[in-house]
């Protein structure tokens, strides 16, 4: 594990991220969410289909995220690792938010509050003037899931310390013998039980980290769990392999249960999505879970080569998510006037945004070395034999 690449992280990787990407280019047409610029033609099969990958592609991303960064600290030693994780996240954190997502809010205001002045005015008059988002302007939007690996970084470091101490031996023994067995499908118990523990005090997902402890434990359980199974790579992957359709069996049962009692639009028994109860995470925490094994296990299998295209992709992710927002919202606010039906306008939407996400990346890694890390981007591009982690969303060579 430690000599040899395992390139279907990379490419569950971008698959993870490509996802995402498209889950948002779609969100602005659905019917039953409000969002940044919203299409007044919506499609609620859109809606419901998407209510789907909604359930566990957070969940993904932050494991995935976990399994990367065992492979950045296992070779770096503690202070050397929180330093290059401040660098490779908070420049591009800091400048997405005084920068890169000032359009977004924009186009919003136009769209919404009828604004009349250019984005340079609004940008100096009031987006950092004006307070906090919604009320005020300035905000970190999609950008929250960075800010929050930072704070899981600083949160779990001195436990990734204790992990790899004598005193930790034992326990990561036994883990070594759990996690090569089926009862590796139970793991979704930890983000379930840190959920339901700090709901009562935190009875909201905000994406504002200071009062949303209750989905920050959660997240920080998912993130937790990639690190431990990348620890652990041999005798867990062997295991998700095997059980690959076990836990795509059990995950589709869970779908056919979300959507039965709780993504209909004309009952939901068990909550919903805005009414997070006991018995929806009771169903949602084990269909991330067994979808994030589903996924890890089919891509182990299938999709284990590296690929000159998947390594472009790769390096590029960082790029793409912190860019691909603004996009979207600028193409919505272009696109949409247009009145081309849902589905052309969300073709168009799609096609936008990975065109505008590539031109950035392609334009951010011409830049010079000082101002790349701003982008998302570390050292100089190279070829995916050597490919270096340009992003730190990615497993280190």
């Amino acid at each position: 594990m430690h000599d040899q690449r395992q390139h279907y992280i990379d490419n569950l990787r971008v698959f993870a991220f490509a996802l995402l990407i498209a889950y948002h280019a779609s969100v602005a047409f659905f019917p039953d969410m409000k969002w940044l610029i919203e299409s007044p033609e919506g499609s609620q099969l859109l809606s419901d289909i998407m209510k789907h990958p909604r359930g566990w592609r957070l969940a993904l991303l932050f494991f995935v995220s976990g399994m990367g960064t065992w492979f950045a600290f296992r070779s770096r030693s503690p202070v050397t690792f929180l330093r290059e994780r401040f660098v490779r996240l908070l420049a591009p954190l800091l400048f997405a938010m005084c920068v890169l997502i000032v359009p977004q809010v924009w186009y919003e205001r136009i769209a919404e509050d009828g604004y009349r002045g250019s984005l340079v005015t609004f940008w100096l008059t009031r987006y950092f003037a004006e307070g906090r988002y919604p009320d005020g302007q300035f905000t970190w939007a999609h950008m929250w899931f960075v800010g929050y690996l930072i704070a899981m970084t600083v949160v779990c470091v001195p436990i990734f310390v204790l992990i790899e101490s004598r005193l930790a031996r034992p326990v990561m023994a036994w883990f070594s013998r759990i996690v090569a067995t089926p009862w590796i499908l139970a793991f979704f118990l930890l983000p379930l039980a840190l959920n339901l523990v700090f709901t009562p005090l935190y009875p909201r997902q905000t994406n504002a980290l200071y009062n949303d402890g209750a989905w920050f434990a959660t997240w920080a359980s998912w993130f937790g769990l990639g690190y431990l199974v990348a620890r652990h790579h041999g005798q867990a992957l062997a295991a998700i392999i095997r059980l690959r359709w076990t836990s795509l069996a059990i995950a589709a049962l869970l779908s056919v249960a979300l959507y039965l009692f709780a993504w209909t639009p004309v009952a939901t028994p068990v909550g919903d999505y805005e009414n997070t109860t006991i018995a929806f995470k009771a169903l949602l925490m084990p269909f991330a879970w067994t979808m994030i094994l589903t996924l890890t296990g089919f891509f182990a299998v299938h999709a284990k080569r590296a690929s000159r295209f998947m390594a472009w992709a790769n390096r590029g992710i960082f790029p793409f998510y912190i860019i691909h927002q603004t996009v979207i919202v600028a193409a919505l606010y272009y696109i949409l006037p247009l009145d081309l039906g849902v589905w052309p306008s969300l073709a168009a939407v799609l096609a936008a945004t990975i065109a505008g996400s590539v031109l950035f990346y392609e334009s951010a890694r011409r830049l010079p070395l000082a101002v790349r890390p701003l982008f998302g981007l570390q050292g100089p591009p190279v070829g995916p034999a050597g490919a270096k982690a340009a992003s730190p969303l990615r497993q280190p060579a």
